[in-house]
């Protein structure tokens, strides 16, 4: 029933306003020129990210998704101390959802990736929870065009890179 509920959006035909998201007051927006920490998790140096290493989270998966976004020679960024985190409630609990990546897509768009091999129906409430989050940033319309992706299996990120990619490719010029 959580999901359900998340996943009702004002109607605009009905005059209803849009979502809008709510703002860190202090600080609205992010920059990775903000990111700097010291980890004793393996990293692994970058080319065509944000930040210049990597933290490796997970055995293989996280790692697998960042050389592929290398391969593809695609700006993104791995979501760690960059405090993006989603709200969500699950089974009446509020939660942070911190997504994996953010990648600079075709046009100005921005995709938020979750890489994620099982799921479960918390991580569908997470999912649920970014899309109404990309819903509300795009309804905002300062921060350019947002999207949501979860890929299942990091072998196959380039692909899926290419086909949201073209996916995307009108949504900024079509919102504008």
């Amino acid at each position: 029933m959580e999901r359900l509920i998340a996943a009702i959006e004002p109607d605009d035909e009905q005059g209803e306003p849009p979502l809008l998201p709510i703002l860190n007051r202090y600080k609205p927006t992010g920059s990775t020129g903000d990111v700097n920490f010291k980890t004793t998790k393996p990293c692994f140096p970058t080319a065509f990210s944000h930040i210049n290493q990597v933290v490796g989270d997970t055995q293989t998966w996280e790692q697998s998704a960042a050389f592929r976004l290398e391969q593809a020679k695609r700006a993104y960024a791995k979501n760690d101390h960059l405090e993006l985190a989603i709200p969500y409630e699950y089974l009446g609990v509020s939660h942070a959802y911190i997504p994996d990546f953010l990648i600079c897509l075709e046009a100005g768009v921005t995709l938020i990736l979750e890489i994620k091999g099982y799921q479960d129906d918390q991580d569908l409430a997470k999912h649920q929870a970014a899309k109404r989050w990309c819903s509300a940033v795009n309804n905002w319309g300062q921060l350019g065009r947002w999207v949501f992706h979860v890929c299942k299996d990091p072998q196959m990120l380039g692909q899926e890179l290419t086909w949201l990619g073209k996916q995307t490719a009108g949504m900024a010029t079509a919102s504008t």
